[in-house]
């Protein structure tokens, strides 16, 4: 199905824009111009009035989401690569934008930052927000770090949880049961009583899965299950003090427990991992004449444990016991005034603090004795990140605007650092938006890389520089579009892990540049009952590195495919009767030089089947099958995807 790199994205672009010109009149209709983000410029603003790339994952698309994870509904995103998200519950789950590393694509929730200070990328897990406490999500292409600080170097993933329904009293749930044993239930209640709004939410799930590691055809005995238990408890309040003053305060508990094996072809019995995170932030906003002060204070706690106590060696595990725990703390705190000078200018100024700490132990026996890594205490273990910046936004000077932004950062370890965002965009006419961005955007150390045996106090961040150009084509009712953006990506001072010839025998260093380029294709429109979503990724790039004191340059976007393509058709066969079926086709990637196999990952297509059924006001059913093909496929070498699957459920709303 793929051929050239330069000749596909041709051809797909040409294609869709025919496709939309020519079915302009019979499109859906959300004015998709004019809808209204929030992860942009940190207050409400349209679409049309930005240069920014984004992609926004509405209501309607998550209610049709219910047989799925997050992961899988951002592996079908144009520019989004999530490895694991199609293997057994509970995998890990490796998000790629635009073809970045784990940990260069911040993750927000309801507009603040979340990150896991105890890990080695900081990354945040994915796996621990069930799609049910989701009501929207925003993906905010390029260099965020002007406006969002550290580790928005690809872009950000802004994931909105669902809000009180403004009711005196709101009830719902789901029910829902499908493949390898998997069960889910969820159930909500919130409302408004006079200035005060509540909500509260509870999701639980539990699957026998299926075995993480692919059997070989040498192994004795059958690979056993890798089970997965999760249960999210979310809790809302706001209250409205006079007529400007807006407060709120805000709790997620989120936990999950999964079985693992030892590895790529290797089963285990006993080993397992739980990740606990409690995050709870409170704030406020205060209207004025002619804008807004709002006040965020937010903590995560988060905790994660491994064990494994079984002296089942023969499968392949290192050790007889391991236990290892890692907890990290993270506090964020910021302030920001955002002001409208007119409808044409718009002015946010801002500051944030972020600390953070970690505890870390590991213990281990086996055939060569017992082990204790040395432990990393959150006393020594942490490090304070202070940042002012501005951003100013022009709109609409004879269909010119421009954005610009810029934040000073001042790190407890590493000093100062600066980054800029620059964005003109102009309208040709009311129907096509050109864009441009060049901005910087950096990632601060972790403390693994700074404290750990491992670690070096020297450490710079890793400062990237990213250019973006591209075109948004809108039919003449502005409820269609298609749009391109090419993109390249420079990171330098890429952080790195090297062998060294004495104890500890490892160090991370400053070493690498990292450069990336590649090209987005992405349109939605309707054809009478029909609504069809599609997009197009090439994404390659190289990393240049020192290997025997010399300067090497080789491909290293491991596990992450070229080309990529999502195209989505949904159609409405009765007034309460739906259904969709989206195709997700990938070419070859190589496997990293970590992995136990140094393989070619295939090429490989999936169609997945939804269809929903509303019986009335109050109940809706739904079915999810997914991989109806069973191909068998793998995103990571030795281990397990899922076949033919299926999800099925009720989903019962009352007002």
């Amino acid at each position: 199905m793929f051929y050239s790199s330069k000749f596909i994205p041709s051809v797909v672009m040409l294609a869709l824009c025919a496709s939309v010109e020519s079915i302009a009149q019979n499109s859906e209709k959300t004015q998709v111009l004019d809808e209204v983000v929030v992860s942009t410029n940190k207050y409400p603003q349209k679409q049309s009035q930005s240069g920014k790339v984004v992609t926004v994952i509405d209501a309607a698309t998550i209610q049709r989401s219910k047989g799925k994870t997050i992961g899988e509904l951002l592996n079908q995103q144009v520019g989004l690569t999530v490895i694991g998200s199609q293997n057994t519950l509970g995998t890990n789950q490796d998000l790629y934008l635009r073809g970045a590393g784990a940990g260069y694509t911040l993750i927000l929730v309801d507009g603040l930052p979340v990150y896991d200070p105890s890990g080695a990328s900081t990354s945040f897990d994915i796996n621990l927000i069930a799609i049910d406490q989701i009501e929207r999500i925003e993906i905010l292409k390029g260099g965020q770090s002007s406006l969002y600080g550290s580790d928005a170097v690809a872009g950000v993933i802004n994931i909105i949880t669902t809000k009180n329904s403004g009711k005196k009293l709101g009830l719902g749930g789901s029910l829902a049961g499908g493949s390898y044993d998997t069960y889910r239930a969820s159930v909500n209640a919130g409302g408004q009583y006079k200035k005060t709004t509540y909500g509260l939410s509870w999701n639980g799930t539990k699957s026998n899965g299926i075995s993480a590691a692919k059997q070989p055809e040498t192994a004795k005995t059958p690979y056993d299950n890798d089970g997965f238990k999760q249960n999210n408890f979310q809790v809302k309040l706001g209250q409205q003090v006079g007529e400007n003053l807006t407060l709120k305060a805000d709790l997620m508990s989120n936990y999950y427990k999964t079985d693992l094996d030892a590895g790529a072809f290797k089963d285990e019995k006993d080993y397992t991992f739980e990740n606990k995170n409690l995050l709870w932030s409170v704030g406020g906003a205060y209207q004025l004449k002619n804008g807004k002060l709002t006040v965020n204070f937010q903590q995560t706690n988060g905790q994660r444990v491994y064990v494994d106590d079984s002296a089942h060696v023969e499968a392949g595990a290192f050790a007889n016991y391991s236990y290892g725990y890692y907890r990290g703390v993270a506090r964020f705190a910021e302030a920001y005034y955002a002001h409208t000078f007119s409808d044409k200018i718009k002015w946010v100024l801002g500051v944030e603090n972020r600390w953070q700490n970690t505890d870390q132990t590991y213990v281990s026996i086996s055939s060569y004795g017992p082990y204790e890594s040395p432990a990393i205490k959150a006393s020594t273990a942490n490090t304070s990140l202070f940042s002012g910046y501005t951003s100013l936004n022009l709109q609409d000077f004879n269909g010119f605007g421009l954005e610009l932004g810029g934040r000073y950062n001042n790190h407890s370890i590493y000093g100062n650092n600066f980054t800029y965002n620059v964005n003109p965009f102009y309208w040709v006419g009311s129907r096509l938006k050109v864009l441009a961005t060049y901005s910087s955007s950096y990632k601060a150390p972790s403390l693994y890389q700074l404290f750990s045996p491992y670690g070096n106090e020297a450490l710079k961040p890793e400062v990237g520089k990213t250019g973006e150009i591209g075109a948004q084509f809108f039919s003449k009712n502005h409820q269609s579009y298609i749009r391109g953006v090419y993109f390249n990506r420079n990171i330098k001072d890429v952080i790195a892990y090297i062998s060294i010839n004495q104890d500890p025998w490892g160090r991370y260093v400053n070493l690498s540049q990292q450069k990336d380029h590649g090209f987005e294709v992405d349109a939605q429109w309707g054809i009478g009952k029909a609504q069809v979503k599609a997009n197009y990724t090439f994404v390659d790039g190289e990393v240049t590195t020192q290997v025997a004191g010399k300067d090497t340059t080789y491909a290293n976007l491991f596990r992450r495919p070229k080309h990529t393509v999502n195209v989505n058709v949904a159609y409405q066969i009765l007034k309460n009767w739906s259904a969709q079926l989206a195709l997700r086709s990938v070419s070859k990637a190589s496997s990293g030089p970590y992995d136990d196999a140094k393989v070619v990952l295939g090429n490989y297509t999936t169609l997945d089947f939804y269809t929903e059924y509303q019986i009335n006001s109050t109940i809706k059913l739904f079915f999810d099958l997914k991989n109806l093909t069973d191909k068998e496929f793998s995103d990571a070498p030795g281990y397990n995807s899922r076949r033919r699957n299926f999800m099925a459920g009720a989903v019962f709303s009352i007002h």
